[in-house]
C-alpha cells in the first residue's frame, strides 16, 4: 500500500507571515500571495487562500481558476512517476493537509457550481484516499446524492462557524446506506 506523504514547504510559515501582515490590505494580499504561488507552486494553500479572497472580491472565474491549478497540481503531486495514485493520502500528516484542503475546496466549488459529477468524482476520491475521513467528506457526498445544494447544506448544519457536528452525525447515521452504496461503486 502506498501512502503519500508530503515534504515540509517553508512556503507554509511564509503564508502565515503573509496573512497577518497584508490582513487589511487586500490588494498587497492577493499580490503576495501571487509571489509565493511563483515560489512554490506546489504548497497548495496558498491557492486556496488566493481563490477565497479572489471570490469575496468578486471576481469569482479567477477565483475558480485558481482552485482548478490547485486541484491540477494536487494530482501532479500525489502521483508516481507512472500516473498512478496513491493507496493513502492520510490528514494525519500535517504535511498533506494543504493537498486535501485543495481537493476538498475543489470538489466543493464543483458542488457549488452544479457539476456535481465532478464534485462526487473528487470527493470520491478524496475519501478513498483517507477513509477515516477526520475532514467530513462523507458528509458533503451524502448531501450530493440527497440532491442537496451546498447552501442548504450550510444553512442546514451550520454552527458557530463550524458545523453542529451532533444532528450532522445523526443525518449521516439514518442515511448512511445510500453513502456506502455510492462509495463502494
Amino acid at each position: 500500500m502506498r501512502e503519500f506523504v508530503d515534504k515540509e514547504r517553508p512556503a507554509s510559515e511564509k503564508l502565515k507571515e503573509i496573512l497577518e501582515r497584508y490582513r487589511y490590505d487586500i490588494p498587497s494580499l492577493i499580490s503576495a500571495l501571487k509571489k509565493l504561488i511563483e515560489e512554490d507552486p506546489y504548497y497548495l494553500e496558498t491557492y486556496v487562500y488566493l481563490s477565497e479572497i479572489l471570490e469575496n472580491e468578486g471576481y469569482i472565474k479567477e477565483a475558480e481558476e485558481v482552485l482548478l491549478e490547485a486541484y491540477n497540481k494536487a494530482m501532479e503531486l500525489i502521483r508516481d512517476e507512472n500516473g498512478n495514485l496513491p493507496d493513502r493520502l492520510p490528514w494525519k500528516h500535517e504535511t498533506n493537509r494543504h493537498i486535501i484542503k485543495a481537493l476538498l475546496e475543489t470538489g466543493i466549488m464543483f458542488w457549488e457550481l452544479g457539476e456535481l459529477e465532478k464534485a462526487l468524482d473528487v470527493l470520491k476520491l478524496l475519501y478513498k484516499l483517507d477513509p477515516e475521513d477526520p475532514v467530513g467528506v462523507r458528509y458533503y457526498i451524502l448531501a450530493i446524492l440527497q440532491n442537496m445544494g451546498f447552501e442548504e447544506f450550510e444553512l442546514t448544519f451550520g454552527k458557530n462557524g463550524g458545523y453542529d457536528t451532533r444532528s450532522l452525525e445523526e443525518w449521516f447515521k439514518r442515511n448512511e446506506e445510500v453513502f456506502r452504496k455510492f462509495i463502494n461503486t
